[in-house]
């Protein structure tokens, strides 16, 4: 079955590689959740976007917290954020510019971190990594959308 327009939207944003890009992301994907009525996936989404974009402003160059102007300037790296709507399955695909893919770690009872991909991998129904001609590395997630 051939799709039609309404079935297929896209969302598109760069979010500056600091830390607090990550709840951009995560009001993002709430918000278009709820523009493309899908609020039953919403926080599976949200979860998979926060642990994806954690993982690739951890591998690019961070950029400090309380940064002055002339740093923001100068060493300004930037993740991407892709949300695909493809009924029946959102798609989310975070680019960043470092080609090392992200690795599973095995974390203890202890660990106050290490279970993102874990996370991902639970919640989705197929994840992966891709390498785009240009440089870097895509981490992508498919979330099934079910009955609505």
């Amino acid at each position: 079955m051939a799709k039609t327009a309404e079935d297929q939207f896209v969302s598109c944003i760069p979010l500056p590689a600091m830390a607090s890009s990550v709840s951009t992301a995560r009001m993002h994907t709430r918000a278009l959740m709820d523009k493309w009525h899908l609020t039953h996936v919403v926080d599976d989404a949200e979860l998979i976007v926060s642990e994806i974009v954690t993982n690739a402003i951890r591998v690019t160059n961070i950029i400090p917290l309380q940064a002055r102007y002339t740093e923001l300037y100068d060493r300004m790296e930037v993740v991407c954020l892709y949300l695909y709507l493809l009924t029946p399955e959102l798609v989310i695909e975070v680019w960043d510019p470092k080609r090392e893919p992200p690795r599973r770690h095995d974390a203890t009872l202890d660990d106050e971190g290490g279970r993102g991909l874990f996370l991902v991998e639970s919640l989705s129904q197929r994840w992966g990594i891709r390498w785009p001609p240009a440089g870097g590395k895509i981490v992508w997630a498919s979330l099934a959308l079910g009955a609505t």
